[in-house]
């Protein structure tokens, strides 16, 4: 991990991901472009869609990221080889979060690159390539962008600011909220709707993991802690990524203290007796 300390070293991995990012575009469908003819999209083992644009952008990346970091344990999506590897850091990495998104012309797809060691995040970067968002966590600091216009940290929150629910609609969830807070269920992807907590575009989000793996959620995660947020599991516990295994079935994510608890607590009708370790708050 000292070759992050360099800020060239978090450059040249930051350029990989927005080369790859470009990658993406050329075939995105929506821009009905004769080159998304050669996506050749398939179903994997587990349903879910891979195509052409994933394996082109995990490679870029991947090759940038063993220059930079020689000896990077890389645990990618798409490689089957990578899920098993152990090691104190681990770069999880998800080259085309949403693929079948994007291959219906969505543009609520991104690309997941996140370091991790001891099971805390060391270094994260996310970028929606088809709407110029690119956000980056490093240590506890995190950074924004958007279409070129850099913010160092997620805005103040507005009161309007919605609360997600994903994949989900807790029964006790709404009623919980302060009174005017907007309620948004499903309206996007889990990867989108941390990362707008994250930048401050909404004041919270509950997910419930269904099928997600540590390169789904472990940049989102980062960066929300990094921007002044709270992250952790339904009973408030962290959530520790030292493999490939999300240990939580809700992640809870909020702005504010305030906020994150009563999320929790709509989750849970009481708090649970042995719940010890604080909400992860960045390094």
């Amino acid at each position: 991990m000292s070759a992050l300390d360099a800020t060239a070293a978090r450059d040249v991995l930051v350029d990989a991901v927005q080369r790859a990012g470009s990658r993406l575009l050329r075939t995105w469908p929506q821009h009905g472009q004769d080159e998304a003819d050669g996506l050749r999209p398939r179903r994997k083992n587990d349903g879910s869609w891979v195509s052409q644009a994933d394996h082109d952008s995990e490679r870029i990346i991947t090759e940038v990221l063993a220059r930079t970091v020689p000896g990077a344990e890389i645990v990618s999506e798409e490689d089957e080889r990578s899920h098993d590897h152990c090691g104190r850091t681990l770069w999880f990495l998800d080259p085309l979060d949403g693929t079948r998104q994007y291959l219906d012309g969505s543009p609520d797809f991104a690309i997941l690159l996140s370091a991790w060691t001891d099971g805390r995040p060391v270094f994260s970067v996310a970028l929606f390539p088809a709407e110029g968002i690119l956000a980056i966590a490093h240590g506890n600091r995190a950074s924004f962008s958007s279409h070129g216009c850099a913010q160092l940290a997620g805005p103040q929150l507005a009161e309007s600011q919605p609360v997600h629910a994903v994949y989900c609609n807790p029964p006790r969830l709404r009623q919980a909220l302060p009174a005017g807070t907007a309620y948004r269920v499903d309206t996007y992807e889990s990867t989108r709707a941390l990362v707008d907590v994250a930048r401050g575009h909404a004041a919270g989000a509950v997910v419930l993991l269904c099928g997600h793996l540590a390169w789904d959620v472990a940049a989102p995660m980062h960066l929300v802690t990094a921007a002044g947020g709270l992250v952790s599991d339904e009973h408030s516990d962290a959530v520790l990524l030292t493999g490939t295994h999300v240990p939580a079935r809700y992640l809870v994510a909020a702005r504010t203290a305030t906020l994150h608890r009563l999320l929790v607590h709509a989750l849970t009708a009481e708090p649970r007796p042995d719940a010890g370790r604080p909400p992860v708050r960045g390094l």
